[in-house]
């Protein structure tokens, strides 16, 4: 499969066009509690330098991470109606509700990723752009603040953190967190990576079926900690994967520009991608809606709010399918270990 993003297929976010709630508490597994700590640490002086590093210019050059498309191959476009899981449903509340503005309007096709008006208000300011530097060049996902302990936890996809497999490649360098990015403004300011980490068979393998990443970032310029300025989701994983889904994401190839929010609203579960059966980890999910590059990370919410995936990819020639990842005991290891991080 190799690392994620848009393929030959148009993956949200950090590839080609790569791309919670239910109310009721819920002890984490003993499994979890017990993670070892793992991950990487950035260096905290240039946590800081980040800060001042993304200036609006810089935000607005920056693009989604390349990566180099799988072959065509004669495969089928339409997801297999299949649905596989035996794990254990966990959920994590969200932090208190907070007053819904309105929803964007649903006057549209299913698959249109359409503008939320106010990325501001308290339903859409858990989501927004990271941005990163690799290899000097100037990178861009979309991410989703979850409430944790610490109230300082992102989640996004895999290879917005690490290039995957044995050998990947951490992207420490200048990675922040923008919530409710809209034209360069910074609203709430920026959060700057003090830790990353991925699945295991991210990191192990470049398996897209675990391209699900969480990063721990330090205070704002204000001095302000990401769950206080801007709330969290909740997070579920071990669900069943027939859900409805809101998909967020910060889209910058055409026919996007990457400085507005965009939302699909409640997209049915559709199956999984033929080739999700080929990689480990539990299998992916489908839905239709019209994402493209620089969406990747972006967050999949159900019952109203509690993430439940993230985008991870896409195929040109089929371009209002999205794909992301399934929410299984390897994320609830990973909420775990970076809820932990001080």
């Amino acid at each position: 499969m190799g690392s994620g993003g848009w393929r030959t297929l148009r993956r949200s976010g950090c590839g080609a066009v790569a791309l919670a709630a239910f109310l009721v508490p819920a002890l984490l597994p003993a499994a979890a509690q017990a993670a070892p700590a793992q991950g990487v640490a950035t260096n905290p002086a240039a946590a800081r330098k980040a800060l001042d590093f993304w200036t609006p210019a810089r935000m607005r050059q920056a693009r989604p991470l390349e990566v180099r498309p799988s072959a065509p191959g004669p495969r089928a476009a339409a997801p297999v109606p299949r649905e596989t899981t035996s794990e254990a449903p966990h959920r994590v509340p969200a932090a208190p509700p907070a007053d819904a503005p309105g929803a964007v309007a649903s006057a549209r096709p299913p698959s249109v990723f359409g503008e939320v008006p106010d990325p501001t208000a308290e339903t859409w300011r858990q989501n927004g752009v990271i941005f990163f530097q690799v290899e000097g060049s100037l990178a861009r996902c979309s991410g989703t603040s979850v409430d944790a302990p610490n109230r300082s936890v992102v989640f996004t996809a895999g290879h917005c953190v690490n290039s995957g497999g044995a050998h990947g490649q951490w992207y420490r360098h200048s990675w922040v967190f923008v919530p409710g990015y809209r034209y360069g403004q910074r609203p709430f300011g920026v959060f700057a990576a003090k830790w990353l980490d991925a699945t295991p068979a991210w990191l192990a393998s470049g398996s897209e079926n675990g391209d699900v990443a969480a990063a721990v970032v330090t205070v704002n310029e204000g001095g302000e900690r990401l769950g206080d300025a801007v709330g969290g989701a909740g997070i579920a994983w071990g669900l069943k994967a027939n859900q409805d889904f809101d998909v967020h994401g910060y889209p910058v190839a055409p026919p996007f520009d990457g400085e507005t929010q965009r939302l699909c609203s409640q997209r049915p579960f559709l199956g999984h991608d033929p080739e999700s059966f080929l990689a480990p980890g539990p299998l992916n999910l489908a839905v239709d809606c019209d994402v493209t590059g620089g969406a990747s990370g972006g967050g999949w919410t159900i019952a109203g709010n509690l993430l439940n995936s993230v985008t991870n990819y896409g195929y040109p020639e089929d371009p209002a399918t999205d794909f992301g990842a399934y929410f299984g005991k390897d994320v609830g290891r990973l909420y775990k270990r970076a809820g932990a991080v001080r």
